[in-house]
Order: structure tokens, then C-alpha cells, then sequence
């Protein structure tokens, strides 16, 4: 398949979405398909890369999550479209609204996928949990842009209940975001001097980081046990100065993946606090590479699904839950020895191949639904008689 991702921008490594479309765009070239990206920031020799979209106010608040808005070129991405057999969109933005007109117009098929959750928008907003608020943006992503799809992929059935609960109406294909093969377990673990907790993901209000810190001040073991929080974000110096103030180890870094893998198979648990996640492939690297977790049992979170039982839950934005969490898995390493095993099986149900797999069927069935309606509407020849 000639395949065409468009996504406002592709050059940055702290935003899920965009390293999302990374990895399909890779994996599919490396499937025999022929990819390319639409994208500030696209640099592939197919590539096709637009200039930043200034959006006052809007592109400082978006700045935060690492956004940037890509600026519409008709003929330029008219070129790049060119000889498709289908478009994707990650995002649901100005960018993408002109490319799926422009797509219409060009006949050629297209899907969305689903991956800016309103509760991420409304906690960058300082809007809380606002329900009124996460019900205006649903519906608005609905009528502006989603209801425009016939197939619309969601990286969890916890966002494909949501977008059925909000009305929206394209078939909602179910569809991981999918983990790099590269994360494993190692063999021969070698024990850590502190019990060293790790999360991975950006430092800001939803991901709730500062819940694991109260709850390490909380823990009798608090001066056994060392914190690394892996990414950037808004929360960094907020986050630090709690740490300070509550006499809590905690480390701050940002790694490139190899480093990351070699991190992640040396800690001894992973927490993972946020409140909002529409899927969360940094907990799913995680238990890939045999830690188990401990997650935030939030009702706006799809990463609960990751949690084999009830020791791996607490509850959302609650630090004693957590401190008692993980003063358990401290107490029992052979207990958590074995479910680590278990835990780095279960991810593999979550592998980027059996994603785009998944995601090759949802193109063809729109390349093949779109060309029998091109075929319904042809004029039909009149039979001589």
C-alpha cells in the first residue's frame, strides 16, 4: 500500500502521539509498505514537511504537550497525496481538516485515529475534571472533524466506549499503539543498592507524578527507596521542590530508548499515577520489560487494563493507597519476581507487529468500501437492445 500519514508535526520525542506515528509510519516501511509523512518537522526523502501555524494563545497552551500546529499547502501536499492509496490522521486539527477535504476531493480513502483525550485538554486548561467541559470538546471533535470518518482507529476499549457513549458513528477499530519488540526482561537482574521506582511520562498536572512522591514521604521504607521520573514537562520545578520538602530521592532524567530499555530492566517498580491516559505505551515498555506496575485506578484512564490484579491498583490521586502498594511489592521480592514473568508475557498481546496488522486490515476495508461506493456512483452504461 502507498500510505500517507498527516500529523501537525513529527519532530519531537516527549509527545505520545507523535512517537506513535513514528513507530507506525517505521513499522509499516518496514512491512513493504510505501509511507509517507505530512508534518512539520518531516524529513524523510519522500517526506512531505509544511511550515509552524502560529495560533495565538492556543500554540503557547499547546506548547506544553509538546504540540506544535502544521500550516496548510494545497498544492505541495496535493503532490504528496499524489498516487495514495490511503491517508491517515493522527490529529483532528486545521491541518488535518484541509488534508481530509483535499483527500475527499482527490477520491482517495481515508481513517482517523483518536488520540487527543478532551480530559488532557481540559486539565491543561486548569479545568479539572470538568464533565460539561469534556463533553463540549467530544462533541465538538465529533462535528468538526471525526463524523467525517468511516473508520476511526482507538489505542483502547476504554476510548472506543467513550466515543460510543459521545454519539460518534464510524466502525471504532480497537487498535494498541503498539510496543517496540526491543523492550525485554533481562536475565540475572543485578540488586539495586535503594528499591528504585521508575514512571516514564511527560511532567505535567494529568500525569500526577507528585502523588508518588507523597506517597514514598508516607511509606516506612521512604529511606530505602529512590524515585526516577523519566521525561519533561511544566510540573519539573514543582515536582523538585515537593521531592526538597519532603525529604524524598528522586531523580529526573530524559533518556534515548536504548537507555531507557537499560533503565526500565534495572528498577524494581513502576508507578504509573496518571489520572488521564487514552492508552499509555510507557507502561505497557514497562511491563515488556518484566516490571510490575502499579496503577492509578482512574474512571479516565484506559491503563487499568494493564493490571493483572488488585495488588497493581490504587486508588486515583490517593498516596496512602499508594504507599501501601508499594510497601507491599517491597515486602514480597519473590512475589514480585514471579508476576514479573507474567507481567512481560501479557505485554506481548500489545506488540507494534500485531498493531499493524490490525491497522493494514483498517485501511484495506476503507480502500475497499471506498472504491465500491466510486463504482455505485459511475453512471451506469444503457444496455442496447
Amino acid at each position: 500500500m502507498n500510505i500517507v500519514i498527516v500529523i501537525d508535526l513529527i519532530d519531537t520525542l516527549t509527545n505520545g502521539s507523535v512517537m506513535t506515528a513514528r513507530r507506525f509510519a517505521d513499522g509499516l516501511k518496514e512491512r513493504g509498505h510505501k509511507v509517507k509523512i505530512v508534518a512539520v518537522g518531516a524529513d524523510g526523502e519522500n517526506d512531505c514537511a509544511v511550515k509552524v501555524r502560529y495560533v495565538p494563545v492556543l500554540s503557547e497552551v499547546s506548547a506544553k504537550n509538546q504540540i506544535k500546529f502544521g500550516k496548510f499547502d494545497r498544492e505541495k501536499i496535493k503532490k504528496a497525496f499524489t498516487g495514495a492509496d490511503v491517508i491517515h490522521f493522527i490529529f483532528p486539527f486545521k491541518l488535518e481538516k484541509k488534508c481530509k477535504q483535499l483527500a475527499d476531493e482527490m477520491g482517495i480513502p481515508t481513517t482517523a485515529a483518536f488520540h487527543v483525550q478532551p480530559e488532557n485538554v481540559s486539565y491543561n486548561a486548569h479545568m479539572g475534571k470538568s464533565k460539561l467541559f469534556n463533553n463540549i470538546v467530544y462533541a465538538y471533535l465529533k462535528n468538526t472533524f471525526y463524523k467525517n470518518f468511516d473508520r476511526i482507529h482507538c489505542p483502547s476499549a476504554f476510548i472506543a466506549n467513550q466515543l460510543a457513549k459521545h454519539g460518534y458513528c464510524g466502525e471504532l477499530y480497537v487498535i494498541s499503539n503498539g510496543y517496540d519488540k526491543a523492550f525485554l526482561p533481562v536475565q540475572n537482574k543485578v540488586k539495586n543498592e535503594k528499591f528504585e521506582i521508575v514512571m516514564v511520562g511527560r511532567l505535567a498536572p494529568e500525569k500526577n507524578q507528585k502523588v508518588i512522591i507523597s506517597a514514598i514521604a508516607q511509606s516506612r521504607y521512604r529511606d530505602k527507596i529512590c524515585l526516577t521520573l523519566l521525561g519533561n514537562g511544566s510540573c519539573k520545578k514543582k515536582l523538585a521542590r515537593q521531592a526538597e520538602k519532603l525529604g524524598v530521592d528522586v531523580s529526573f532524567d530524559f533518556l534515548p530508548k536504548d537507555k531507557l530499555i537499560e533503565k526500565l530492566q534495572a528498577c524494581d517498580l513502576y508507578v504509573h499515577s496518571a489520572t488521564v491516559e487514552i492508552e499509555a505505551i510507557a507502561c505497557i515498555e514497562a511491563i515488556a520489560c518484566g516490571l510490575v506496575p502499579v496503577i492509578a485506578d482512574s474512571a479516565l484512564s484506559a491503563t487499568p487494563q494493564f493490571a493483572l490484579d488488585a495488588r497493581s491498583l490504587f486508588k486515583d490521586d490517593d498516596a496512602e493507597s499508594l504507599a501501601r502498594k508499594i510497601e507491599y511489592w517491597y515486602e514480597n521480592p519473590d512475589e514480585r519476581a514471579k508476576m514479573s514473568g507474567r507481567y512481560a508475557n501479557y505485554a506481548k498481546k500489545f506488540s507494534l507487529e500485531n498493531s499493524l496488522q490490525l491497522a493494514e486490515a483498517m485501511f484495506a476495508d476503507q480502500i475497499r468500501d471506498t472504491r465500491l461506493a466510486a463504482t455505485a456512483r459511475e453512471p451506469q452504461a444503457k444496455q442496447a437492445y
